[in-house]
Formats: structure tokens, sequence, C-alpha cells
């Protein structure tokens, strides 16, 4: 596979984790602190996955998408 095509295929494999993890209202994003390995939002816990490559750790703010399903929350930023 060639560097073109090895950049389309990362490029194809973001949009499609894109779009399976962030709700239909991109508008909705949530602080929450990363907490025993769980990010909690509003007193409610949730498993996460980085939607970038960001560095942050226990008991770091940071800024979370939580998908239509909403049994995972998407971490996109640090507070």
């Amino acid at each position: 596979m060639g560097k073109a095509a090895s950049f389309l295929a990362m490029q194809q494999a973001i949009m499609t984790y894109i779009n399976s993890k962030i709700p239909k209202n991109p508008n909705t994003a949530h602080r929450g602190t990363i907490s025993g390995g769980r990010v909690v939002i509003e007193n409610k816990s949730y498993p996460y996955d980085p939607a970038v490559d960001i560095y942050f750790g226990e008991g770091d703010g940071v800024y979370c998408l939580l998908p239509d399903k909403g049994n995972i929350a998407a971490v996109v930023g640090v507070s």
C-alpha cells in the first residue's frame, strides 16, 4: 500500500470513527473529570474513548461528546 493509499485509509477510518461517536448535535460538549479510569459528567460515570490524540490523566478536566447511545463518552479536549 502506497503512502497516498495509507493516508486515504487513515482518513476514512477517522471519519468512520467520528460519525459513529459524535452525536447529531455537535454543540453538546459536556465537561467532565477523569476519575477511576472513567469520566464523570454531571454525577454520572461513563467509560471513555479519546477521539483525538491528547494527553490527560486522573483528575483532569475534559470535554466530552456523548453519542446518541449514551453508553460511552468521546473525549475531544482537555480543560
